[in-house]
């Protein structure tokens, strides 16, 4: 069976594939990945290097500390190197320091046993760290399953990375589930991004944040089509960017580039919209011209196969990268990707297509 051309931008390790995003720093003018890698063989923490966020250079992986857990968490700058918080089998949170610096191939625990031993009173479950800098001291935020079937998100603070104490739960809402939180300032707003549901889909709030707690004035969805949990990051112009996981297509399961890296993306608040666009930097490696691709009212055809569902909105971009398919629409929050059905063709490509006046009904105050 002819296997389907390599992507040439959507970042895939020789052998295996991306799991869960750590997050992205930033040291000496280069970019830093930290992932799970996931290879079929003995679990491994990975690492990619790249000068502006598009090509990326597999570097040494090197084992989890534990026991292969990795779940979505999060990677800091710590005084002496990486920082790693991860949630543990079983529950609880680990924390790992990669004493070699930048390289992620000698993580080590500390402490050796678990750095919160499971959740505060009231709460079911909790994963996902995600640790920030915020006022005067470092936050950790989880994702939280609590009495009564809501979903929440707890907070800890601490001054040094290692000690920490329990604020509360700083939103809840009728959920079941959520996963993977980051929260973050952007364009005289707060963002609050997680997980929600069984599907892990990609949602949004927008509001306030006073330290303590997260006040959204408008929810909406993020991630449509199969978007996996994100990461973001400040990158070296100061913008707030975005990378996610591709997950598996339920139409093309086995698909060889399910768990691909994102394209890199920007980030903006507009009208209480989480809108993204291409980043800079993609610029000079796209050729105009996708054939076989269109796209009118939301929907994005490959040679006439409905690939994906967007919400209706202004100017549909599409970029195409071997079996990828990742779709912006202006004015509309969120990204889509989709995999190809038709013939594709080595390179990476764009297309535009006309839409409706802005002004179209968005997400705004509604729910996802």
């Amino acid at each position: 069976m002819e296997r389907e051309p390599r992507p040439r931008l959507h970042f895939t390790p020789r052998a295996g594939r991306v799991g869960e995003l750590f997050g992205v720093l930033t040291s000496g003018g280069s970019y830093h990945l930290f992932y799970e890698h996931l290879s079929g063989r003995d679990p491994a923490w990975g690492h990619a290097l790249s000068e502006d966020l598009i090509l990326w250079t597999e570097q040494a992986a090197g084992p989890p500390p534990r026991d292969g857990s990795a779940r979505c968490g999060t990677v800091v700058a710590g005084p002496d190197g990486p920082v790693l918080f991860h949630t543990l089998a079983g529950g609880g949170v680990g924390r790992a320091v990669a004493p070699a610096g930048l390289t992620g191939a000698a993580w080590q625990a500390e402490p050796s046993g678990p750095l919160l031993a499971g959740p505060p009173s009231g709460v079911t479950e909790m994963r996902d760290p995600y640790v920030f800098w915020a006022g005067s001291n470092w936050r950790m935020l989880l994702g939280a399953g609590l009495r009564g079937g809501t979903a929440g998100v707890l907070q800890y603070h601490s001054a040094d990375l290692l000690n920490w104490s329990y604020d509360g739960v700083i939103v809840s809402r009728d959920r079941s589930s959520w996963g993977c939180p980051r929260l973050f300032p952007l364009d005289g707003s707060w963002v609050l991004l997680v997980t929600s549901g069984p599907a892990a889909d990609l949602i949004y709030g927008i509001g306030n944040y006073d330290g303590m707690h997260f006040t959204a004035r408008a929810w909406g969805p993020f991630g449509h089509g199969r978007f996996g949990p994100a990461v973001t990051f400040v990158d070296a112009a100061g913008r707030r960017c975005a990378l996610a996981r591709l997950g598996e297509d339920p139409a093309h399961p086995g698909s060889a580039w399910a768990g691909s890296l994102s394209l890199p993306w920007v980030l903006a608040v507009r009208d209480d919209r989480l809108i993204a666009t291409p980043h800079p930097n993609l610029d000079p490696y796209l050729t105009n011209g996708a054939t076989g691709l269109t796209a009118a009212g939301g929907e994005v055809r490959d040679h006439g196969d409905l690939i994906l569902s967007m919400p209706a909105g202004g100017e549909t971009v599409l970029f195409a990268d071997a079996d990828i398919v990742e779709v912006t629409v202006e004015g509309v929050s969120g990204l889509g990707v989709a995999r190809r059905t038709g013939p594709t063709v080595p390179g990476v490509r764009f297309a535009r297509f006309g839409g409706s006046a802005p002004g179209f009904a968005g997400p705004g105050a509604g729910q996802p």
